[in-house]
């Protein structure tokens, strides 16, 4: 049951997964009133995709968590073994590179460097399609890869976009055994005061944005982009505490200066040995 409902969930089907679990966990009806409220509201251009998209992964996570496998990965043989949702030509090991946009140039390094060893890398650069919702390509990308390579620096973790990639990741809100690698170009996450100022950062941001939609609103327009805009700093402020935590907890590898080729090594190794 427990392996039927993360599959369920690794393939998209919330729905079906929350049916099977309120057999055997009555509070799951919870979980399945709010994911119907959620997806009614979506289907009535209540909320935005964006919203839409968060709700289903908080319930995801909450279902895995009530069936028992969010503390409970999948193990691996060793023997190759592929996510059923994977869809690579091949056993090539496929990665997810999350980074700020301002760290291109080592995202590209990283890229090159797992390439050459035969994994299969997805980098928005590259893979994101013109048009294409950027949360609805996360989601994707996170659901297909085996392994998340976070790049972890000052700037990625005052980032909206990257802090929606992270906290989907450690919290394995798509997949459950999804290997969540994060890598650091500095030490601002062990810094005490770098919260204080980042804070302070993305809270001026926020109250620029509520003087633009004030503006916007002004003229007789409505500032859905904006409003989207500031639901991702909102939700960084509020999390940013939690995703530090988080990766204090986890051994993050240095992949600055002269210590990327022993880095990446070791972010090979680790992805091979899923």
């Amino acid at each position: 049951m427990k392996e039927q409902i993360q599959q369920l969930i690794a393939t998209g089907q919330t729905e079906e997964a929350l049916q099977l679990l309120v057999q055997t966990k009555p509070d799951a009806i919870l979980l399945q009133a709010r994911y119907n409220q959620g997806k009614k509201q979506y289907n009535m251009g209540l909320i935005e995709f964006g919203e839409w998209s968060r709700i289903q992964a908080q319930i995801n996570y909450a279902a895995l968590e009530l069936a028992g496998s969010a503390k409970s990965p999948a193990t691996h043989t060793g023997t190759g073994h592929t996510p059923a949702s994977a869809e690579a030509p091949s056993n090539a090991k496929k990665v997810f590179i999350s980074y700020n946009h301002e760290d291109k140039e080592i995202a590209r390094q990283v890229r090159t460097f797992l390439e050459g060893k035969e994994m299969d890398v997805i980098l928005d650069l590259d893979d994101l399609a013109a048009g294409r919702s950027i949360l609805e390509f996360i989601q994707e990308s996170i659901k297909k890869c085996d392994a998340v390579v976070s790049i972890v620096s000052g700037k990625s973790l005052q980032s909206g976009w990257v802090s929606q990639e992270s906290v989907a990741s450690m919290y394995a809100v798509w997949m459950a055994d999804k290997k969540f690698i994060p890598v650091r170009l500095d030490d601002m996450v062990f810094d005490s005061k770098f919260q204080i100022m980042a804070l302070k950062t993305i809270n001026a941001k926020i109250q620029e944005l509520d003087s633009d939609i004030t503006e916007i609103r002004s003229l007789g327009s409505d500032a859905r982009d904006l409003e989207d805009d500031r639901k991702r700093l909102f939700d960084l402020q509020k999390e940013f505490s939690t995703i530090l935590l988080k990766l204090k907890s986890i051994a993050m590898t240095p992949i600055n200066g002269d210590n990327f080729e022993s880095g990446m090594n070791r972010v090979v190794a680790s992805i091979l040995a899923m």
